[in-house]
């Protein structure tokens, strides 16, 4: 009898690697019939799609048409740009569909393509993949080839758009050009009205092809999937049945603290290691009741869950809280709980396993704190400093209140830990962090972000009172001062203030914004508050500015400013030698970027300056590096902003750095627009006097673009007048812009003034500008900008290239 209770609890006991098998056979069915129903799905959401996406091409060609047959007949430009508009939809979805028919899918491409489209944005991956693996299905296909017929018609609308275009552009076309080309749109409208119908037709039969298809599958590969689930549940009960017998010998032995609890919290068994933890015995356990061992503070600690349980809904649940040890001290456990039921009552029963996590919390805890403080001044750092901001931010999006938050960076940093090291600079920090924690007001949040920066949100604070508390803040650093060994400092600092509000978009441009009137703050020369403005914000987000000021500062830093160079021509002289040198930003990922895309930034912000002095430093280092070179130029153009001007020593830069490098003033020309010069006349003139006293030369750039052009004219001790290019590129087929040039250039003569016209792209302007008698033309017809480093170690084939440019 012995050896068969033996055997018959051997075979009562269940390996965990056949339950966790079975179970994940269930898992696996469950995840193949989610799978299964992701694709019907799918498939048929992309159907609908491109069902949709036929609605809105249609009305794109309709509305195309419509606004093409309204310029042909009216010449209204705004009728053009609205049937550009529309057209892009169905050119969009051609482009998108060309990219996904090819060998190797382009699926930026053709993300794009149905992005402009007017399809949403969440249907595109289906509708791309549904492309490249069922275009060939039954009905689908004839959809496809219905697609590819509108190919020709929507190009030709591209052409007749170009060719209503040209027409009204030269004059109000014939009445008879006009009722031709609407008559033409009316065919190609025609036409694409039939293969759009075409389309629908096939896309509407392939939806309902495929919804039968899925239905038979779907139910016939369900069914199989219940089956097999059918059986492994089965399974699974006997597998759970067999190892519910062996709970008992387990419980004694399990590593955790076990109990068995009752339905109205009495304690029905515990284990040894239960009772370790607690530090009871067990007949004094067995005398208690569960809720008698929870901490008074922890009671409410998965409450809801104990009564969900309780109530039958939830089998078990987690909870962490303190549990009372017999000493009187607490103890925190991971406390697990499951429901069973005893073997012959209807009352539940519920198992209680306790593991002892204080060591671990007291570890969490001192790990969360190092996590979310500054280690030198157990300020908060940057992470937790960012979890705060965005509870400010919503806040002032719920409640409609204002906040402020203000970047601050100290102004002499580096000096301290240049002059007296880094120890000095770590117990700077820490001094500053005492008297900021000490200024600030209640409720503030202050941390440290790195480096020498610091970050305080004002809470509750519009922007008149943050600049208030931000003067304090700098006011009460200027006071402290800074003591190291026998060295004195003083603590200056530049905060910016920007406030958060309800119509703040996110906290990476808040901090953005901060980190820019900061920024700006310093430009204004150090140790100030600088409160960004509502209007600076919104034109910053309008044109993308604020991203580009960092990547300006980081490309200065990071040596990624390059210099091309585009030649300026003497049309009898052709191998002399003079060009205008132009700045280009690389980019992180190395392309090259146009100065039209981050100089409006640099200009609004205050960094135009630096790439001036950037461009300057550069020219004269290369030019001396190539004498040669610098025997041989007549002159080199140098763009100068008018921010330049701002500041107080650009003249003394200027001609330091002319003297350092041994460069010839006269071998400088600095183009100046018209419009900084006349924003900062005073300023200009002034600068312009100094330096052509040592030789240098000025041009007005951009000339005859303001309307006080002729007037200032004469104040300015300009040597050069550059026609403004919008004059010049279309003067060959625009005669009022012909006539601009003449005049510009007449009075430029009797001015003595040299005359340049940029901007010359074709052969004609070229011609034409010879007989108007130009000093010197610029542009794509003559010389396209090259690096300044290949002008550099070519100057000596200078004649044979302008002859080959026509030059």
């Amino acid at each position: 009898m012995t050896r068969s209770g033996d055997t018959s609890g051997h075979r009562g006991w269940m390996p965990p690697i056949r339950i966790v098998g079975l179970v994940a056979g269930l898992i696996l069915v469950a995840a193949l019939a989610a799978a299964f129903s992701v694709v019907v799905v799918q498939m048929q959401s992309a159907a609908t799609a491109y069902a949709a996406g036929n609605s809105i091409w249609s009305r794109a060609q309709v509305l195309v048409i419509d606004a093409l047959d309204q310029y042909a007949r009216t010449g209204a430009r705004s009728q053009l740009q609205r049937a550009r508009v529309w057209l892009d939809v169905p050119v969009g979805d051609l482009e998108a569909r060309e990219a996904m028919e090819a060998a190797e899918l382009d699926y930026e491409q053709a993300q794009q393509g149905l992005l402009r489209g007017h399809n949403h944005p969440d249907d595109i991956p289906r509708m791309i993949w549904f492309f490249r693996y069922l275009s060939d299905a039954p009905y689908f296909r004839r959809a496809v080839e219905a697609w590819r017929r509108t190919d020709p018609y929507i190009r030709e609308l591209q052409g007749l758009a170009g060719r209503i275009e040209e027409e009204w552009r030269n004059g109000v076309p014939p009445a008879e050009r006009r009722y031709e080309l609407r008559e033409r749109l009316a065919a190609v409208n025609n036409r694409l009205e039939v293969h759009s119908e075409d389309f629908r037709r096939a896309t509407a039969m392939a939806a309902r092809w495929m919804t039968g298809i899925l239905s038979v599958g779907s139910v016939v590969f369900l069914l199989a999937l219940s089956l097999i689930a059918s059986l492994l549940g089965w399974r699974l009960v006997r597998a759970m049945n067999a190892a519910e017998r062996s709970f008992q010998a387990m419980f004694e032995q399990a590593p955790v603290g076990m109990a068995q609890v009752g339905e109205q919290g009495q304690i029905l068994d515990v284990n040894p290691v239960l009772r370790r933890i607690l530090g009871y015995g067990r007949a004094a356990l067995l005398a208690m009741r569960y809720p008698d061992l929870v901490h008074p503070e922890d009671e409410h600690l998965g409450l809801p869950h104990r009564r969900a349980m309780v109530g039958g809904s939830l089998q078990g649940y987690t909870v962490e809280k303190r549990l009372l040890r017999g000493d009187g001290s607490s103890v925190w456990g991971r406390i697990s709980v499951s429901r069973m039921r005893d073997d012959k009552a209807s009352d539940a029963r519920y198992v209680l396993i306790l593991e002892d996590v204080s060591e671990s919390r007291r570890l969490s805890a001192e790990l969360n704190y190092q996590a979310t403080h500054d280690a030198l001044t157990d300020l908060l750092n940057r992470r937790a400093f960012e979890q705060e901001l965005t509870g400010f931010l919503a806040h002032a999006r719920s409640a409609h209140a204002c906040h402020a938050l203000c970047f601050l960076d100290l102004d002499q940093f580096k000096i301290v830990n240049d002059t007296s090291g880094h120890v000095a600079g770590d117990d700077l920090l820490c001094q500053v962090a005492s008297v900021l924690q000490r200024t600030v007001r209640q409720g503030d949040v202050l941390a440290r972000l790195g480096g020498d920066e610091f970050a305080v949100i004002l809470a509750n604070c519009d922007a008149a009172d943050a600049r208030h508390v931000a003067e304090s803040l700098r006011a009460a650093l200027a006071n402290a001062g800074f003591l190291w060994e026998e060295s004195s400092y003083s603590i200056a600092c530049s905060i910016g203030v920007v406030p958060i509000t309800q119509d703040s978009v996110d906290i990476r441009n808040l901090l953005r914004a901060a980190d820019i009137a900061c920024h700006l703050s310093k430009e204004h020369g150090r140790n100030r508050v600088y409160l960004l403005r509502e209007d600076d914000q919104e034109l910053a987000d309008q044109h993308g500015e604020m991203q580009w000021l960092a990547r300006i500062r980081a490309a200065l830093n990071e040596q990624r400013m390059t210099l091309g160079a585009q030649r300026i021509v003497r049309p009898d002289h052709p191998e002399q030698l003079r060009y205008e040198v132009l700045v280009r930003l690389q980019d992180e990922s190395g392309a090259m970027i146009p100065p039209g895309a981050f100089l409006p930034a640099a200009e609004r912000f205050g960094a135009a300056h630096q790439i001036d002095r950037w461009v300057i430093e550069t020219v004269c280092a290369q030019l001396s590096a190539h004498p040669a070179h610098m025997a041989a130029l007549d002159a080199c153009h140098i763009n100068l902003s008018g921010r330049s001007f701002d500041q107080d020593d650009f003249a003394d830069f200027v001609v330091a750095t002319l003297d350092r490098y041994a460069v010839p003033p006269r071998k400088i020309c600095f183009e100046i627009t018209e419009t900084a010069a006349i924003r900062n006349l005073a300023d200009v003139t002034r600068f312009m006097e100094r330096l052509a006293e040592r030789g240098c030369s000025f041009a007005l750039d951009d000339f005859g673009a303001g309307l006080s052009s002729f007037g200032y004219l004469r104040h300015l001790p300009v040597d050069c007048l550059k026609i403004d290019g919008v004059f010049v590129r279309d003067m060959a087929t625009d005669d009022t812009d012909l006539a601009m040039v003449r005049a510009i250039t007449d009075i430029g003569r009797t001015l003595d003034k040299t005359i340049v016209a940029e901007y010359v792209e074709t052969q004609r302007s070229l011609e034409l500008l010879r007989e108007i008698g130009v000093d010197y033309v610029q542009g794509f017809a003559i010389h396209r900008p090259c690096a300044f480093q290949e002008l550099l170690a070519s100057h000596g084939d200078i004649a044979r290239h302008s002859a080959r440019n026509g030059s």
